[in-house]
């Protein structure tokens, strides 16, 4: 009988030990293609942005300050520092742009341009536009920001 008992008790727990084997690498499986699949790589992209943005220093408490700012930046012909007040996926972008607009010598006409009259309008609480206009009342150019998380505005078009 006490044969009987140990036999049945190593094949119940030779049955369990499979089964949890066979559990643990279904598991282990499809947490491996989860980390595989483009939507945990777009989760961990965002968090990396969250992160970024969060970090992030430049930009201003206001879209004027931000404007101001920029402004400075490109008074000094300093590229690099002036594209740190646009989000993130326009910086570069903006690089080449002011580069051009650099080697052509017409950052002071930009100045100018950024530092006439502007109207504002308020699309959303944390999104905000600037309608700037020539001598002919004529529009030239809108500048848009958006706040970040960390409260900082940063000019998303131009």
């Amino acid at each position: 009988m006490s044969f009987f008992n140990t036999a049945v008790v190593k094949y119940f727990f030779g049955i369990v030990g499979i089964a949890i084997v066979g559990v643990a690498a279904s598991y282990a499986v499809s947490v491996y293609q989860y980390a595989k699949s483009p939507e945990y790589r777009a989760e961990q992209d965002l968090k990396a942005l969250q992160k970024r943005y969060a970090e992030d220093t430049y930009g201003g408490k206001t879209p004027e300050e931000t404007l101001e700012l920029f402004i400075a930046a490109l008074k000094k012909e300093d590229i690099d520092l002036a594209v740190k007040y646009f989000v993130f996926d326009k910086q570069e972008e903006w690089r080449d742009k002011l580069q051009k607009i650099k080697e052509g010598r017409q950052i002071n006409l930009m100045v100018g341009d950024l530092s006439r009259e502007k109207r504002k309008y308020t699309t959303f609480d944390d999104y905000v536009s600037f309608d700037v206009r020539n001598d002919k009342k004529e529009l030239i150019l809108t500048i848009s920001f958006g706040q970040l998380p960390n409260k900082l505005w940063k000019m998303t078009d131009l």
